[in-house]
């Protein structure tokens, strides 16, 4: 059994010994998602100026080191982006306001009281300084993927990123299906969430160590699309080889037994397999435009909460019972943040309600709770709005197939905060990347060139190779075909 402190403090070790001589995109990439899925959900250390390091922090952290160092790995046929702060206005705007609301919804939250039995204790300046910094590694795998994964070819990397790390996670969920979910009990000795919540039916949902199984669920459903967008992008054995991970990806989606995640992976993966790039980019659009508006539309009684609740009892009374439980306190906590609408109600449960306990699921009201509206539009913003504004540029920067698939999962995490909880930092990682390739803008022809096939193995450069001119070129690239057909049109 492994003490869940030694791992966290042993992870910068584990990231020095399996990327050295690698380039920052391999890093990044690693750092965050190897983090994320095995570092342990307890034992944290709690640093009176820098903040908890903990599970989400000290990968950051570590990738955000590590990236430096390894600067000048950087493969030299592909752009990296200058600066490690973005240079659009709407970026950065957004980043100011996330920050800033942070600090009024303390200075607006300086009184104490008592809720449901329990004392709130107010706001101090202290907890200004404490907001920010949490807002800081909130939003750093963004800042650092707009830097490191701008380029078409990383957005390939990220997509066999997670690929990998769902195969890898495959024996692992796997074994708890068949012997329930044991995995962190047995490695770092806790079991990070309610066990009555995993059982399901006469099996159980996986969590491995994650906090709970709804957010492994959504992870498989980002990998799902991953692989088959590379199957998309590839020919030959190369396709059919994602085609079968893609597939086997799936079946334990499926057996994971959570019915909001395979609700969502029905309705991305066909646009993944069989739409065309321009049209899986609306549909990007418009679901992330959805998702951000939900709660406009919630408030407004927009949302046919009737009808869902009856859409879902057909399919499985149980769960349409914990989602009518769900629309129930949404109602109530909207109510609660009207009091406090701008910046909220800040942290310590404050935004909870005081004649009842609290059941909050939806990231969405935790975050209006926690920030108001301000904090909900720049943090959700951050997220989402790549996902939108991407379908705008398309044509005017020559946007390929692998930033629509990264499109497509970002807007499959937007739908799971809906009704679920889960700003995690996969999530951000996406809206980085994408937000990079937004400021990149349209690539030379060279680049493009070095585009055309993603790595074979992960993290490994692929030697440059120069077409002879006085040879015939060979056969387009998926990539190169959807460029031409774009230029042919504008």
């Amino acid at each position: 059994m492994i003490p869940p402190v030694a791992a966290l403090l042993g992870w910068p070790l584990v990231v020095w010994a399996a990327t050295r001589g690698r380039g920052p995109a391999f890093v990044l990439i690693f750092c965050v998602l190897g983090g994320y899925l095995f570092l342990p959900e307890q034992g944290g250390i709690d640093l009176p100026a820098a903040g908890a390091l903990d599970k989400l922090t000290i990968p950051v952290l570590c990738a955000l080191l590590f990236c430096a160092l390894s600067q000048s790995r950087q493969p030299q046929d592909i752009t990296m982006l200058t600066g490690w702060f973005p240079k659009q206005m709407l970026v950065i705007g957004l980043i100011s306001v996330f920050i800033i609301g942070s600090i009024l919804t303390v200075l607006t939250n300086p009184d104490a009281f008592f809720s449901n039995g329990q004392f709130r204790p107010g706001l101090r300046i202290y907890d200004a300084g404490a907001i920010i910094l949490g807002a800081i590694y909130t939003i750093l795998p963004l800042l650092l993927a707009r830097k490191f994964l701008a380029h078409p070819r990383m957005h390939r990397m990220l997509l066999l990123g997670f690929c990998i790390a769902g195969l890898i996670y495959t024996p692992l969920i796997l074994f708890e299906l068949r012997m329930s979910p044991q995995l962190n009990n047995m490695v770092y000795g806790f079991f990070p969430h309610s066990w009555l919540q995993h059982l399901r039916g006469d099996g159980y949902r996986p969590v491995v160590f994650m906090h709970h199984g709804l957010y492994l669920s959504i992870f498989l459903v980002v990998a799902v699309i991953a692989t088959f967008g590379l199957a998309r992008l590839n020919t030959g054995a190369a396709r059919a080889k994602f085609l079968a991970a893609g597939c086997m990806l799936f079946v334990i989606l499926v057996f994971s037994k959570s019915l909001g995640a395979l609700v969502i992976a029905f309705l991305l993966v066909p646009l993944v397999l069989f739409l065309p790039m321009r049209l899986q980019l609306l549909a990007a659009a418009m679901i992330g435009l959805i998702a951000l508006s939900y709660p406009i539309a919630r408030g407004a009684h927009i949302v046919p909460v009737d009808w869902l609740l009856a859409q879902a009892t057909a399919i499985d009374p149980e769960r349409a019972a914990s989602l009518g439980f769900r629309f129930h306190f949404e109602e109530l906590l909207l109510q609660r943040v009207e009091e406090r609408r701008l910046f909220g109600w800040g942290g310590y449960g404050r935004w909870m309600l005081t004649d009842q306990d609290t059941v909050a699921d939806g990231e969405w009201i935790i975050v209006m709770g926690e920030s108001g509206w301000i904090g909900y539009l720049s943090k959700f913003g951050l997220l989402g709005l790549p996902a939108i504004l991407i379908w705008f540029r398309a044509r005017r920067d020559g946007i390929g197939m692998e930033s629509a698939f990264i499109a497509l999962a970002l807007t499959a995490g937007m739908i799971d905060l809906i009704p679920n909880s889960g700003m995690t930092p996969d999530k951000w990682l996406l809206a980085g990347a994408l937000w990079g390739r937004l400021e990149m803008g349209r690539i030379s022809d060279t680049e493009e060139q070095t585009s055309e096939a993603p790595p074979l193995r992960f993290g490994m450069r692929r030697p440059a190779t120069q077409a002879d001119p006085g040879q015939p070129a060979g056969p387009a690239s998926i990539y190169t075909r959807q460029r031409k057909r774009v230029e042919r049109r504008t």
